[in-house]
C-alpha cells in the first residue's frame, strides 16, 4: 500500500460540515487501516457519512465517550484473568488497588450468578386477566 497522510484520504465538498466531515474521515482511515484500498476506504467512508447526514442529519446530539462501556470492557477482562490467586498481579497489570480487583471480581460473581438463575416467577402471563 502506498504511504498517504492519515489524516484526510476522502475529500469531501468544501461546504460539507465539519462533524460529518471529521466523522468521514475518521471511518476511512479505519477502514484503510483494516485493509480496504485506498479509493475502497473512501467511497465507503463516503458513503457511511452520507447515510449518518442523511439519517440522523439535523437532530442535536451529544456524542458519548463511552468510558463506561471501556471499564465494563477492563472489568470483564479482569474477571476473565482472576483465577482466585492473582488479585495483586492485577491491581498491579491495572494500576488498581486489591480492593478495586476485589469489587470489580464481586460485581462479575453477582452478575455471572444473575445470568445463571432463573428468575423464581415466570414472565409468563397466562394467570391474568
Amino acid at each position: 500500500m502506498a504511504s498517504h497522510n492519515p489524516r484526510i484520504i476522502v475529500n469531501f465538498p468544501p461546504e460539507y460540515p465539519e462533524l460529518l466531515n471529521d466523522i468521514g474521515q475518521v471511518i476511512a482511515r479505519n477502514l484503510f487501516q483494516m485493509g480496504f484500498p485506498e479509493e475502497n476506504a473512501k467511497q465507503g467512508a463516503y458513503m457511511i457519512t452520507e447515510t449518518i447526514r442523511t439519517e440522523l442529519g439535523g437532530a442535536a446530539m451529544y456524542l458519548p465517550k463511552g468510558h463506561l462501556h471501556d471499564l465494563s470492557k477492563r472489568d470483564r477482562e479482569i474477571f476473565d484473568k482472576f483465577n482466585g490467586r492473582n488479585l495483586y498481579e492485577l491491581a498491579r497489570e491495572y494500576n488498581l488497588t486489591e480492593m478495586q480487583i476485589r469489587n470489580i471480581i464481586k460485581r462479575g460473581m453477582l452478575r455471572l450468578r444473575a445470568k445463571q438463575q432463573r428468575p423464581l416467577f415466570g414472565t409468563d402471563d397466562a394467570g391474568e386477566d
